[in-house]
């Protein structure tokens, strides 16, 4: 599957939808979407909600008064801690199947955990980093075609741009920290009301430091790569709690409790794996479709969760699924069968593998392979110029992981006044769309997805009606 270009904007989703009303837009099997928040100040279930009245919206548009809406309590355990998943379900009236919500929710992990100096230490080692090897982003952005402001119409690498943001981004944050310390001590020197305005001032400048500081703190605390970091068990704890969400609904039966039952059989071998994986074919799938959504930073915490699970399936640890990528519930049909979509928006991707991967360095060929087999999701060669051809030292590295989850329906919404995303060119086999927001010259779309009604016409058309 080729990745492609879609400039939509949405216009005539509507119209097709309410022509085949009877038809298309509902789901023909119980589906799972999981939605993955972005940065920003987040509270739970607030995803979940922007992005359920999103779909209930155009539902509605589509059922009318059939949609039926129900709140699901989902029991989970947690290292032997009972706890409760809140979901929405959408129904299409009283028949099955249905459509369940799930958010999972990170942002408690970083909430507080990064001061402005941790900040301001972890970005110079990203513009180091960027300085260090700007040639080879630039050799990759054109290999790649990419279209951001580094390479110029013909896709030649523009130095000096690069440069000179990486200059600018170097600074912004002594000078901001500059700036306003100047402001606080000229106000201080207002007679009689000095000291109670500089007060006041220094108030609301650390309200809005914190609120700042938690923001670019989510990007720095999940990008960390040195586990020598305090950051790296934030990040360990985020990813944990993403591929177990993920995996729950990938692994969650018809009948949960005969295949507990089965699962404690087999670990206290009372069964042999045989004996296991034929009993396993009398259970069915609870969510035979499950589609993954992520807004902003939570599309890569997703897209990490999805290349996980690829990993788990090549190690035998996901319950339902044999070393192959086959279901064990339904031996004829691959993972893709059940992990149908993949549904980006806002998303950084792109920026993240440009400014923010690990740098290796070229001499270290086997680690540079290693951390290329293990980021396999969907991904392109990174530094793709350390080979046989370029390296005389290079001697590959031969690894038995399979890509099983490159079937995996990816499309990637993006506008081109929503600097946080783009178009992903460092990613293969999706689709990406640009959305051409409605939008002023100096907006910042980031935010316009969420009650974007082309957006959910899309998902609905696209993902939904199969």
């Amino acid at each position: 599957m080729m990745e492609t270009i879609i400039k939509n904007q949405f216009s005539t989703l509507a119209e097709s939808l309410r022509k085949n009303v009877h038809s298309c837009g509902w789901v023909k099997e119980n589906t799972a979407i999981l939605v993955v928040h972005g940065i920003g100040d987040q509270v739970p279930l607030a995803t979940l909600d922007d992005f359920a009245r999103g779909l209930i919206k155009e539902y509605k548009m589509i059922l009318g008064t059939n949609l039926k809406l129900t709140h699901e309590v989902v029991a989970k355990e947690d290292n032997g801690t009972l706890w409760f998943d809140n979901v929405l379900r959408l129904k299409n009236g009283n028949d099955e199947p249905f459509i369940d919500i799930y958010e999972y929710y990170w942002a408690r992990y970083t909430e507080d955990k990064a001061s402005w100096g941790d900040l301001n230490k972890w970005l110079q080692g990203v513009v180091d980093g960027a300085k260090h090897f700007y040639k080879k982003n630039g050799a990759l952005g054109q290999v790649y075609k990419d279209e951001s402001l580094f390479f110029d119409s013909s896709g030649k690498f523009n130095s000096f741009n690069y440069r000179f943001f990486i200059a600018f981004v170097a600074r912004i944050f002594m000078a901001v920290d500059l700036t306003i310390g100047l402001l606080i001590k000229l106000l201080s020197f207002i007679p009689l009301f000095g000291r109670i305005a500089a007060s006041l001032a220094q108030s609301l400048v650390q309200t809005f430091m914190h609120q700042l500081t938690n923001i670019i703190g989510d990007v720095a605390i999940y990008n960390v790569v040195d586990p020598k970091s305090k950051f790296y068990c934030v990040r360990t704890q985020i990813a944990d709690g993403a591929i177990g969400a993920l995996r729950f609904l990938m692994e969650r039966t018809s009948n949960p409790v005969g295949f507990d039952n089965l699962k404690f059989a087999l670990q206290n071998r009372q069964i042999d794996q045989v004996a296991y994986e034929k009993q396993l074919e009398l259970l069915d799938p609870y969510y035979p479709s499950v589609f993954v959504a992520g807004h902003s930073l939570g599309s890569q915490v997703a897209y990490d969760a999805i290349n996980k699970l690829n990993l788990f399936v090549n190690e035998g640890n996901i319950s339902t699924y044999n070393r192959k990528g086959k279901s064990l519930l339904k031996p004829k049909n691959g993972i893709c069968s059940q992990l149908k979509g993949f549904i980006t928006f806002g998303c950084p991707l792109d920026k993240i593998a440009f400014f923010l991967r690990e740098n290796v360095p070229d001499n270290q060929y086997i680690r540079q392979q290693m951390v290329k087999n293990y980021h396999g999701f969907k991904q392109r060669d990174l530094d793709h110029f350390n080979n046989e051809k370029s390296n005389k030292e290079y001697v590959r590295a031969d690894c038995g992981l399979v890509r099983y989850l490159e079937e995996v329906d990816w499309r990637n919404y993006f506008d081109t006044r929503d600097y946080v995303s783009g178009g992903l060119d460092y990613y293969t086999g999706l689709t990406n769309i640009d959305c051409q927001f409605k939008s002023r010259k100096f907006d910042f779309t980031h935010g316009n997805y969420w009650v974007s009604q082309g957006f959910y016409k899309d998902i609905i058309q696209h993902f939904l009606n199969s």
